[in-house]
């Protein structure tokens, strides 16, 4: 947590649970609906924030990690020490484990699905599962595969399907998922491309946790935990490779907790064996992280500028609306500003299909005035040729 945030998506979330814990509604400020995240993470953030603080972003993050910790208490409970070390020291648990993202938590439910399973209490069971498709829509794989276990089962099978999964696919905008896919995999045109890319920064964080999870399932065969990482990992990489899905890491927590899990039916000293191995891969990525903190430089610079500034702000970017430090009520998007008297627009040709205001005025990408607006702040920096986005700030002309 030390080293910054590096995405985008762990503001938003914060965004989202400070605006439900000042004022109860379970709104997207930017997208001005509660479609486009699923709320479980949000209402319990919410709480979070309203015991330390509506602006306290460390607060999610500890949360995330005590979340994590906890995934890793119920692995060492019931599989060993060795393999809930061997969750925590991978790459992707490193890197995201005490993230405000949605990842942890699904981690967790789903890992308490699996030991409810192992102990015969369907209805528990079901229920965690019900809250991971509450949670979690990159889980819904796993998700899909724990209701078909729960077929035969009609009374534990009705949560999931009557609750969850009939109120995610009623309350999900996923068509914009695939523009965001072709803006994080701009220049890789083919499938092998976005394949090659894919296994670039994920075989780290995977083959020592598929060997372990293969050996463990040799010894001690756990065929529900190995179909729930197979669907969870085939549905990364088909959709990847399709170019319909980015490549986040944060995909791979939850598959991790399971293969950590599905491990424990192997020997410890193998698993001991190779946990250095996995401690010099997270190093490696961690040695990463700044230069990916470091392309929000312009979007720090756009808050910290409108920080004296008081109004309706409109912008498309969580990292300016967190930075700001304005009332979450007082932020909207930019799909209408006739209200707003402070616009803070990402002016990059990559984001002109994603976001509202340059579909409506996509002639300011070129550098030419917005109508009754005069340019307060235009966030240049080093970073943007290395990928950072560029933020102009317009004030509304009196």
């Amino acid at each position: 947590m030390d080293l910054g945030i590096a995405w985008e998506d762990s503001y938003h979330h914060w965004l989202l649970a400070a605006h439900i814990a000042r004022t109860g509604l379970s709104l997207d400020p930017i997208t001005g609906n509660s479609n486009g995240w699923l709320p479980l993470y949000h209402w319990m953030g919410a709480g979070v924030l309203s015991l330390f603080g509506w602006h306290n972003l460390e607060a999610l993050g500890w949360f995330s990690a005590f979340l994590t910790l906890l995934t890793a208490a119920l692995i060492a409970w019931k599989r060993g020490n060795v393999w809930a070390a061997v969750f925590l020291f991978n790459p992707v648990t490193v890197l995201n484990g005490s993230l405000s993202v949605v990842e942890p938590l699904a981690a967790l439910l789903a890992v308490a699905g699996v030991i409810l399973w192992e102990a015969e209490v369907a209805w528990g069971a079901a229920l965690c599962w019900a809250l991971v498709a509450l949670c979690d829509r990159g889980s819904w794989p796993e998700v899909a595969v724990a209701v078909l276990w729960f077929l035969p089962k009609p009374i534990a099978l009705f949560p999931v399907l009557g609750l969850s999964i009939g109120y995610g696919l009623t309350h999900q905008e996923v068509g914009t998922t695939a523009v965001w896919a072709a803006v994080d995999q701009r220049g890789l045109g083919t499938i092998s491309e976005r394949l090659a890319n894919l296994l670039h920064f994920s075989w780290k964080p995977l083959v020592i946790a598929l060997i372990l999870a293969g050996l463990g399932f040799w010894k001690r065969p756990d065929l529900r935990s190995a179909t729930l990482v197979c669907a969870g990992l085939a549905a990364v990489f088909v959709f990847v490779s399709a170019g319909n899905l980015t490549g986040s890491s944060r995909y791979y927590l939850l598959p991790i907790a399971l293969l950590a899990f599905l491990s424990g039916g192997g020997r410890p000293w193998v698993g001991w064996l190779l946990l250095p191995c996995l401690g010099f891969f997270s190093f490696q990525y961690l040695e990463l992280w700044p230069q990916w903190v470091i392309l929000n430089r312009p979007s720090v610079q756009a808050g910290m500028w409108l920080r004296d500034k008081t109004g309706t702000l409109a912008t498309d970017s969580p990292v300016v609306a967190y930075i700001s430090g304005w009332l979450p009520e007082k932020i909207q998007g930019t799909a209408k500003i006739d209200r707003a008297d402070f616009i803070a627009t990402i002016v990059d040709p990559r984001y002109q299909k994603l976001y509202p205001l340059l579909v409506q005025y996509p002639k300011i990408l070129a550098g030419k005035p917005l109508p009754g607006w005069r340019v307060g702040l235009d966030a240049e920096d080093w970073t943007i040729k290395y990928g950072a986005k560029p933020i102009r700030i317009y004030e509304k002309m009196r």
